[in-house]
């Protein structure tokens, strides 16, 4: 997932208002079909190895790409690697390259409450249009963490959704938050 910078303050301050809506209504239409559901998903679910995804709200509503893949490691741990870009202006973007640890507590991966560290790299290239990310542009390396909860859904519990957030320190610039609004993807 996936870090966001954006030069324009009102469309960060939309973009977060946007994110908790969405977070918030996925949560509620996700979690009565999993509670159900609680008992038989452990059977289903614990022979699969891998779950690629992708947000497709930031694909309708701002023109930001991410994907995701994630592959189990042990029955508590996986490892992922995602990529993200993020446009602006006519030329200039910013762009993550990020691995990712996952330890999933519930001894279900793929399921359930997550955390984990995160290590990324990230280049922010500014517009011809405008120069106010021109001290930003440039190759940055960070190391972060992340926390977030992940559903597998549906009669075979192929289905995966997930949701989280964190934040990562750029080792030579400020903070930046990484947002996870909601991946969705494929469990096999």
């Amino acid at each position: 997932m996936h870090s966001v910078t954006c030069p324009n303050p009102m469309l960060t301050m939309a973009f977060r208002h946007l994110a908790i809506v969405i977070i918030t209504v996925c949560m509620h239409l996700v979690n009565p079909v999993t509670g159900n559901a609680q008992a038989t998903a452990g059977e289903k679910s614990e022979h699969y190895k891998q779950v690629i995804s992708a947000n497709p709200f930031g694909w309708i509503l701002v023109p930001w790409y991410n994907g995701e893949y994630e592959r189990r490691v042990t029955s508590t741990v996986t490892v992922g690697l995602s990529g993200s870009r993020l446009p602006w202006g006519r030329d200039g973007g910013f762009y993550s390259v990020n691995a990712a640890l996952r330890y999933y507590p519930n001894k279900t991966p793929f399921r359930g409450f997550y955390l984990g560290p995160r290590f990324g790299v990230f280049l922010t290239t500014p517009s011809s249009d405008t120069s106010e990310m021109e001290e930003l542009s440039g190759i940055h390396i960070g190391l972060g963490f992340e926390l977030g909860y992940a559903w597998l859904i549906g009669d075979a519990r192929h289905l995966s959704f997930s949701v989280g957030g964190g934040a990562t320190r750029i080792f030579d610039r400020e903070p930046i938050p990484v947002i996870r609004l909601v991946n969705v993807g494929w469990a096999f």
